[in-house]
């Protein structure tokens, strides 16, 4: 929607640029294609805007929707275990641990599928720009492997950490959502391996947990 509203308002200067040119009798005529151009730009922007609209508001219905049928008892959990997986990592000038992570039966919306999932794994993430610059990290883009080859992306929605910018000593953490593709119990998950990207400057760092068991 930014970028819609952006050429919006660059349309907009455009067309009163072109009719300040209207009134110079030398540049009349390149004012009227400036203008007529700058209308056609508002036009589309405007379009642009509403359907940008209609797409935010159909993902609104949907986690809505989601929440709703919670409350109802509708996405009942069948189980649910937590485990202290206690990883920790300081390499590459960031502290980086996975305290716990939740495997839990029940039926999640997956808001970047679109479809429902049987389940999901949730890893409690902290991390701590010890550099003296500033990092792009993005572990909710990151990759979550498991049993069965299952390879997961987070759903950004569910999940609630912030990722992206750490300027030196800041500390992001949070809990990232991996909506299960796969899980008829609970048990059945019994490792997994994480990864992610930093970014120091152009320096690209790949962070990776490695295979971590499940135990209890």
């Amino acid at each position: 929607m930014a970028i819609w509203l952006t050429l919006m308002g660059v349309s907009f200067l455009g067309f009163i640029i072109g009719l300040i040119m209207l009134f110079a009798q030398s540049q009349r005529k390149i004012g009227i294609f400036v203008v007529t151009g700058a209308s056609i730009l508002i036009i589309i922007s405007i379009i642009g805007v509403f359907i940008s609209f209609g797409n935010y508001s159909k993902l609104q219905e949907q986690v809505a929707s989601y929440s709703s049928d919670s409350k109802t008892g509708k996405t009942k959990s069948e189980g649910i275990e937590i485990y202290n997986v206690n990883w920790h990592n300081n390499a590459d000038g960031m502290d980086k641990k996975i305290s716990t992570v939740t495997v839990e039966k029940k039926v999640v919306h997956s808001t970047m599928e679109d479809k429902d999932m049987p389940g999901t794994l949730t890893i409690a993430i902290e991390i701590k720009n010890n550099t003296k610059d500033e990092l792009l990290t993005y572990p909710l883009q990151g990759e979550l492997t498991t049993i069965n080859g299952q390879q997961l992306a987070a759903d950004i929605i569910l999940s609630d950490i912030i990722d992206g910018k750490m300027k030196p000593g800041a500390t992001i953490k949070g809990r990232i959502v991996f909506p299960l593709d796969k899980l008829d119990k609970v048990s059945d998950i019994q490792w997994f391996q994480f990864s992610w990207s930093t970014y120091n400057k152009d320096k690209l760092i790949k962070s990776d947990t490695g295979r971590l068991n499940l135990k209890k």
